[in-house]
Order: structure tokens, then C-alpha cells, then sequence
């Protein structure tokens, strides 16, 4: 489950940022502030937002929950693989000693 105090920065920022902007249209449609400026910000307001969400949940999802890297499991699984490997050669090997009788 998510913390909520890990979404209060980002909601308070995006409302910030959101009333930002309405302060420069309301600007903008009085003459105020340079178009070219709001619609800069407005471009490329989306795509920075996205590339901030892309970064935040690549460095959020590079541990897992249990604190382990990903690099870690795979070390650990490999770890795992080769003891199963050696307990099925041990039981291929005592399959194919004759029985005793």
C-alpha cells in the first residue's frame, strides 16, 4: 500500500503548478504576459511531467519491497538453481546404481 506522505509533495506541487499557470492565462488574456512564454510552458508542461513520473517509478522499483536489490534476487535464485541441480545429479546417480536383488 502507498504511503499517503509519498503523494502530498506531488499533489501540493502539481496544485501549485497548476495555479501558476492559470495566473499566467489570466495574465495572458489581459495583455500581461508574452504569449510565446505560456505557450512554451503549456508545451512542454505534459512531457516533463511524464519524464518526472518515469524517473520516479524506476528509482521506486529499483528495490523491491523486501529491501533487496533486483540484482540480488537473481543472485540468490541462481544460488537456489545450482543446489537443485546438484541434489537431482545425486538422485540421477543413485537411480542408475544396480539394486541389490
Amino acid at each position: 500500500m502507498t504511503n499517503l506522505r509519498s503523494w502530498f509533495p506531488l499533489a501540493a506541487v502539481w496544485i501549485v503548478l497548476v495555479g501558476v499557470l492559470l495566473g499566467w492565462f489570466t495574465l495572458t488574456a489581459r495583455g500581461g504576459a508574452p504569449y510565446s512564454l505560456v505557450s512554451l510552458i503549456v508545451s512542454w508542461l505534459p512531457f516533463l511531467a511524464l519524464v518526472g513520473v518515469w524517473l520516479w517509478f524506476s528509482r521506486r522499483n529499483g528495490r523491491t519491497s523486501s529491501g533487496a536489490s533486483w540484482v540480488d534476487l537473481f543472485e540468490q535464485q541462481v544460488v537456489e538453481a545450482q543446489r537443485t541441480n546438484a541434489l537431482l545429479e545425486r538422485i540421477a546417480v543413485a537411480l542408475e546404481k544396480p539394486s541389490a536383488g
